[in-house]
């Protein structure tokens, strides 16, 4: 190879990691890849994986699928078998832990050939990292070996991003893929993603190439481009128009550290109400081209050179949409209760609803009160809540295809159409009478392998419900953290306690683990206590929360919120203590129907905002007579829009 020579190559994942470790120079900077970062990768991965898998024709023909461009990297080799990564670091840390991830999910499957072929990318020697990267072993390691890494003090920004992103790729796998697909999407991720190596030819090469690619100035971004389209067309109003864009970016950047929110909020306020209904492509291109979507569709947008007016409206729209939106995007960051009751919002991104942006921004119009977006939103993040928490009860998937499918092609075309909150308020409510099943259908809804995160929401938000009605203290976001608190079995792994009750081995297994046999307890307690029987447990419960405490006899005495939370609830029978000769059946079962009752109230629609119309048999085979509701004007297209 000469000096200065430069050469490429491709490389599948398989062939990357291949016996080779892979070390970072001194210049290079911490592993800083945020939330979004990580998301958008796993999303495309996923979106691009379901793609494969859902076309006959590539599933006969492996080697027939397009391979998947995950975009180049550059690097230098001193030794054979070892390199140094120029640029790319970011992708291929992220690399590592989603392999670190899908291993741990072969492994409680007893995946073996998966198991195997990870091991082949992860480690060089089955002991050593493929990254060799010091400062990450520590967390690798944890990861790894399926334990909690506690960070310190004096923990580096890259180990305390490392933790961080492991545990949202383990979350985010969970809703993009069914368990039964991990195992094609391991086979598909590892032979048909691939990356570009840039090879230098030394060190010192390596470092010049570093620089010119970093002092060239920061690369345009999709934003940029959109801006100055728009403003090479807007004529005198150009000055007006760079204002209220700046201004627009002031409203939207509630995080210094988020660089992507802007075009997040052009994406969805683009889907939201400029993309044509049922038109894939539409979404497809405003999602990885924004700028060029707009341009290719300008006539559809009225943003053409002989009407430059609709350009400096088309930013007006953004920069009111965007100070509507702004409470939204604070409320997905962090718990907004009170007044604002904007909870849900946190709740949906928390559960991978992040489509609930393009759903609100359908129902929002530019020119709406505050108060009045705000309202909007809010039953619009309330529905999707709902949407999701039935999904769960009736054992559907909820991952971000079904999510996007409900924004996307229902929420969006109906919101569309509504122009006041009442509106809104109606077309979810109608929509809430063509949900199908029924809170009380889940009698043996319980943990299972993939969906302890589900669970554990279902469990907090009946606990936190519960709590805030006797007035007692609470934190609904520690409720949702594994480490905080854990999901407790009421009965400890010991078949013997109740064999001569239930003598199958495998029934025991799936009572115990049955909505109604579980709970949530903080982590000290449950590690001390998860091996008692349940009357011994009784006792300590009753220092935890109220759907635990009071199992332990007399929990309700001098208790009187709690006596009349009962009443007002109707749940005498099922929020009771339990003497020591209850049966196991008898408690999950009696358990189980109080959590469905619960659940029913909380995700009740009425008390959401969403008005249900009464349900009523026509006489004589006679059509039902039509809802009345309030008649609205034609919505306001946004401007430019035809």
């Amino acid at each position: 190879m000469g000096s200065d020579e430069i050469r490429s190559q491709g490389f599948s994942l398989k062939e990357l990691f291949r016996d080779v470790t892979y070390e970072i120079d001194y210049y290079q900077r911490d592993y800083t890849w945020g939330e979004d970062e990580v998301r958008t990768l796993l999303r495309d991965l996923c979106g691009s994986f379901r793609n494969w898998s859902t076309n006959p024709s590539y599933l006969r023909r492996p080697h027939t699928a397009p391979q998947y461009f995950l975009g180049p990297f550059v690097y230098y080799e001193p030794s054979r078998n070892r390199r140094y990564l120029v640029d790319g670091q970011q992708r291929f840390v992220t690399l590592h832990l989603l392999f670190l991830q899908l291993r741990l999910s072969a492994q409680e499957r007893a995946d073996a050939r998966a198991v195997d072929r990870l091991n082949r990318v992860i480690t060089t020697d089955g002991e050593h990292f493929s990254l060799g990267i010091t400062d990450h072993e520590p967390v690798l390691r944890a990861v790894a070996e399926s334990r909690k890494y506690e960070t310190g003090v004096g923990d580096s920004l890259s180990r305390r991003n490392l933790w961080a992103r492991s545990q949202q790729i383990e979350s985010q796998l969970a809703e993009e893929l069914d368990a039964e697909n991990l195992h094609r999407f391991t086979e598909w991720l590892l032979d048909r993603v691939v990356l570009v190596g840039i090879r230098a030819a030394s060190s010192d090469h390596g470092y010049r190439m570093f620089e010119t690619m970093n002092d060239r100035g920061a690369r345009l971004t999709a934003v940029d481009l959109l801006k100055s389209h728009l403003l090479s067309h807007v004529g005198a109003n150009e000055d007006e128009l760079n204002t209220q864009w700046h201004e627009m970016l002031r409203e939207l950047v509630t995080d210094r550290e988020d660089s992507t929110s802007t075009s997040r909020f052009i994406k969805a306020f683009l889907l939201a109400r400029c993309a044509r209904e049922g038109l894939d492509e539409d979404r497809r291109q405003i999602d990885s081209n924004l700028n060029v979507w707009v341009r290719q569709n300008a006539a559809h947008l009225g943003l053409v050179p002989e009407r430059p007016d609709n350009f400096l409206h088309f930013v007006r729209d953004l920069l009111k949409s965007a100070r509507l939106f702004r409470p939204f995007l604070a409320a997905g960051r962090a718990l907004k209760t009170g007044g604002d009751r904007l909870e849900t919002v946190l709740f949906n991104e928390r559960n991978g609803l992040s489509c609930q942006a393009v759903a609100i921004l359908a129902a929002i119009d530019p020119d709406d009160r505050p108060s009045d977006a705000k309202d909007k939103g809010r039953l619009v993040a309330d529905y999707m809540d709902r949407w999701y928490a039935l999904r769960v009860l009736q054992d559907l998937p909820v991952q971000s295809a079904d999510a996007d499918t409900l924004a996307h092609d229902t929420l969006v075309p109906l919101l569309r159409k509504c122009r006041t909150v009442a509106d809104v308020a109606a077309a979810l409510g109608d929509l809430v009478t063509q949900d199908a099943g029924s809170i009380r259908d889940a009698v043996t809804l319980g943990l299972r392998g993939n969906n302890a995160h589900q669970i554990r929401y279902l469990l907090a938000r009946a606990t936190a419900y519960v709590e805030e009605a006797c007035q007692r203290p609470h934190d609904v976001l520690a409720y949702l953290d594994r480490d905080r608190f854990h999901i407790e079995h009421l009965w400890a792994n010991h078949h013997h306690r109740v064999h001569k009750e239930i003598p199958d081995p495998v029934v025991f297994r799936s009572r115990r683990n049955q909505l109604g046999g579980l709970g949530l307890l903080m982590g000290r307690e449950n590690s001390s206590i998860n091996d008692l029987p349940l009357n011994e447990k009784a006792a300590y419960y009753a220092r935890s929360n109220v759907l635990l405490g009071i199992i332990a006899p007399g929990y309700d005495q001098r208790n009187p919120l709690l006596r009349e939370f009962i009443k007002t609830h109707k749940l005498d029978k099922a929020l009771r203590p339990f003497g020591p000769r209850e049966t196991m059946t008898s408690v999950v079962q009696t358990r189980q129907e109080l959590y469905l009752g619960l659940f029913e109230h909380i995700w009740n629609p009425e008390r959401l905002g969403l008005p249900v119309p009464p349900t009523s048999e026509p006489e004589d085979g006679a059509q039902p007579p039509a809802r009345p509701r309030q008649a609205a004007a034609q919505r306001r297209p946004a401007a430019g829009r035809r």
